[in-house]
This record gives C-alpha cells, sequence and structure tokens, in this order.
C-alpha cells in the first residue's frame, strides 16, 4: 500500500520496539511518573527520547534482552542505531511517501521521503503542512517514521511556499534522500542558519499550534499484535 512499508515488516518492529522501550522504561534512570497514570503511547515517546538521549541506557536495555534469551532482531536493532528524533516539517504526501524537511535550513538543503508502518501519517496527523516531533529511521529499504507522534504546529501559507522552494533546492543540490539518512554533520554556523524567507505570502499567518494529535495508530496495531504473540 502506497506510503506504507510491508505490513509484516511493520509489525515485526513494532513488535520488538516496544519490547525495547519497556527495557528502557524498567532502567533505573529512567525518570517515573510521580502521580497518576501516564498514557501508555507518551510513555513510550518518553522511553524514545530518553534512550536516544543516554546511549548506555539502550546498550543496558539491548543487554538485558539479551540475558533473557530473548535479543533484538539485528534489522530492528539497525533501525534504532539509525534512529533521529526531533522536530521536523511535515510538508505534503506524493503518490507513495510523504514530504520531510528539517526546520531550520540552510545552504545544504537536505530533504526526506518518509514512509509510515501500519498506519498513513496523514490518518494520524489529519493534514499535512505541519511541524511535528517524531523520529525517522533507516528500515526496510526506505526511511520510515516510527509512529510515536508529538505535538504539532501548523504552518502557514507562505512558510508552505518557502519550504516548497527550500525542498527544489534539496532536489536541485542531489540530496533528497529516498533510501537511507545522510550522514550527520556539523550544525551550521549562525551565518549559514535561516528560518525560510515568506517572500510573496508575508501576509500569511506564521504557525498555529496544535495541542492535540490523533493517536499513532500503528503503535497501538502492534500493541495488538504483541499481545497474540
Amino acid at each position: 500500500m502506497p506510503h506504507l512499508i510491508a505490513e509484516q515488516a511493520a509489525l515485526h518492529f513494532i513488535h520488538h520496539y516496544q519490547r525495547l522501550l519497556v527495557e528502557v522504561i524498567a532502567h533505573p534512570s529512567f525518570p517515573k511518573p510521580k502521580s497518576g497514570e501516564v498514557p501508555y503511547l507518551a510513555l513510550l515517546t518518553q522511553a524514545r527520547g530518553w534512550m536516544l538521549e543516554h546511549p548506555h541506557v539502550l546498550q543496558a536495555a539491548l543487554a538485558a534482552l539479551r540475558q533473557a534469551n530473548d535479543p533484538l532482531p539485528d534489522d530492528v536493532q539497525s533501525a534504532v542505531t539509525s534512529m533521529r528524533a526531533g522536530r521536523w516539517v511535515y510538508l505534503r504526501d506524493t503518490a507513495h511517501y510523504s514530504i520531510f524537511l528539517p526546520v531550520t535550513v540552510h545552504d545544504d538543503a537536505q530533504a526526506y521521503a518518509v514512509k509510515s508502518l501500519t498506519t498513513r501519517l496523514r490518518d494520524m496527523t489529519g493534514c499535512s503542512g505541519l511541524v511535528l516531533q517524531t523520529a525517522l529511521m533507516e528500515y526496510a529499504g526506505g526511511i520510515v517514521t516510527d509512529g510515536l507522534l508529538g505535538a504539532v504546529a501548523y504552518l502557514g501559507p507562505g512558510y508552505r511556499e518557502s519550504y516548497g522552494e527550500y525542498l527544489a533546492q534539496a532536489k536541485a543540490q542531489g540530496q533528497f534522500y529516498q533510501t537511507r539518512l545522510p550522514a550527520v554533520t556539523l550544525a551550521p554556523s549562525p551565518r549559514q542558519a535561516r528560518k525560510p524567507s515568506r517572500s510573496a505570502a508575508a501576509k500569511a499567518p506564521a504557525v498555529q499550534a496544535v495541542t492535540t494529535v490523533k493517536p499513532a495508530k500503528a503503535i497501538k496495531a502492534g500493541k495488538k499484535a504483541a499481545k497474540k504473540s
């Protein structure tokens, strides 16, 4: 199905990814909720951020799974190792993938063709033209989002137009990535880094904050699959 990877590969990743995140949550360093219950998806999202910020926690979680004689499969571990979490521009969809861009643009333009696991990104967010928080990874022969989404904000028409120009720049420079994430480069200098201009549509609203996101059905589907296995 367009925008999605193969179902078997998606459910395989979700099942084992959740096992890893549960081990991260069990790690002594993970900040446990002080009171009340934290929604399951929010807890998984916190665990993802914690393991990416603290590589030793990721290694400890992997070791715990090996010690339990149920190690993380190599393909899932490779995907997690390639993972990059943060804020991204979800610009629009093509017939086969979603187009992502970095929020802060600079002369070395980059853009990414991103697929989803079991639920189309647009079905999770309701629309494109957004800034959202998620993680991208290399998996199943392409670039995939892990299905855990954070708060989003709408882009005004002026910003959408400017990011569209940036996408064209990335393609012209041969840096539109469809199968792998580019190597991490040093952060651009203040002179290089810039927000996209708002040329023709300067009067358009800038960014409108949104406080809710539709549940990440991809992870929910994986949770059900995990119970069956």
